[in-house]
């Protein structure tokens, strides 16, 4: 563990090198939308898996994760307000899964709080899948439902109106999703259809408000919407070792993700 712990770490440290602190002031409603999307984008549930339960009776495995995500109109939001250009938003964490008789498998991926770039974040998504194919003997294929929730927090400091302010995001998802993979020995490709729903609040200390005039007055706003969800990739399996790589598609907005596992 503490071995994975470092490599965390290490991923992590080299993620911060890309992060760029956004700068949010005189957003409009469609802005805040635009914002949420593509932060519940990169922080919703990911485990670069198939359909197939770990094992037959029993199996675990745990690992690391890192997803891309990318992020065109938080770019233009933040570039309109003198900031950084933010193509791009990342997210790492320890992944981890079990699985148990009658086809059931839990899933983790768990980003401790960290301070990146001068932002303060953590995340935490949890799911559990059901490879129903398993119970009812279906051939060939195997066959999934997935139900995953997610909780994202992120605190930095930034100047809104020439007051120094401390800007809060709180995000969170949840989403249900069916999966399909077939095994071929080493590598196990899969696909996968849902729905996600997602619920945003942005705030600021203070004086300083970091909405337009015309939508709010306030401190505080929040926005929440859904989304059908795409999911499409492969898992190789190397015995102890699992290496995944995945394409999602939700909120109108791509995803890459790699995960790397030890496990039996």
């Amino acid at each position: 563990m503490k071995k994975l712990t470092l490599t965390l770490m290490t991923t992590i440290t080299f993620i911060s090198q890309a992060w760029a602190q956004p700068s949010f002031d005189n957003l409009t409603k469609e802005d805040l939308d635009n914002i949420s999307k593509e932060f519940s984008a990169n922080f919703v549930h990911k485990s670069g898996s198939g359909a197939a339960p770990l094992g037959d009776i029993f199996g675990f495995e745990v690992g690391i994760l890192v997803a891309a995500t990318q992020t065109p109109e938080i770019s233009k939001i933040s570039e309109r307000e003198g900031g950084d250009a933010i193509d791009s938003l990342y997210n790492a964490g320890i992944a981890g899964a079990i699985s148990i008789p009658f086809g059931l498998t839990a899933e983790a991926l768990i980003l401790p709080e960290q301070t990146i770039s001068g932002m303060s974040i953590s995340n935490q998504s949890l799911a559990l899948k059901w490879t129903f194919s398993k119970t009812f003997g279906i051939p060939i294929v195997d066959l999934a439902a997935k139900a995953h929730m997610s909780s994202t927090k992120i605190d930095y400091s930034d100047t809104v109106d020439g007051v120094d302010t401390n800007v809060e995001l709180e995000n969170s998802t949840s989403g249900f999703t069916i999966l399909a993979s077939k095994n071929f020995f080493l590598i196990e490709p899969f696909i996968g259809l849902g729905q996600v729903t997602r619920d945003t609040s942005l705030s600021a200390t203070g004086s300083a408000v970091l909405f337009n005039a015309d939508y709010s007055s306030s401190s505080k706003e929040s926005v929440s919407g859904s989304s059908g969800q795409f999911i499409a990739g492969a898992q190789l399996n190397l015995g102890l070792i699992g290496i995944a790589g995945q394409y999602e598609n939700v909120f109108d907005t791509s995803v890459i993700s790699v995960r790397l596992t030890f496990g039996f």
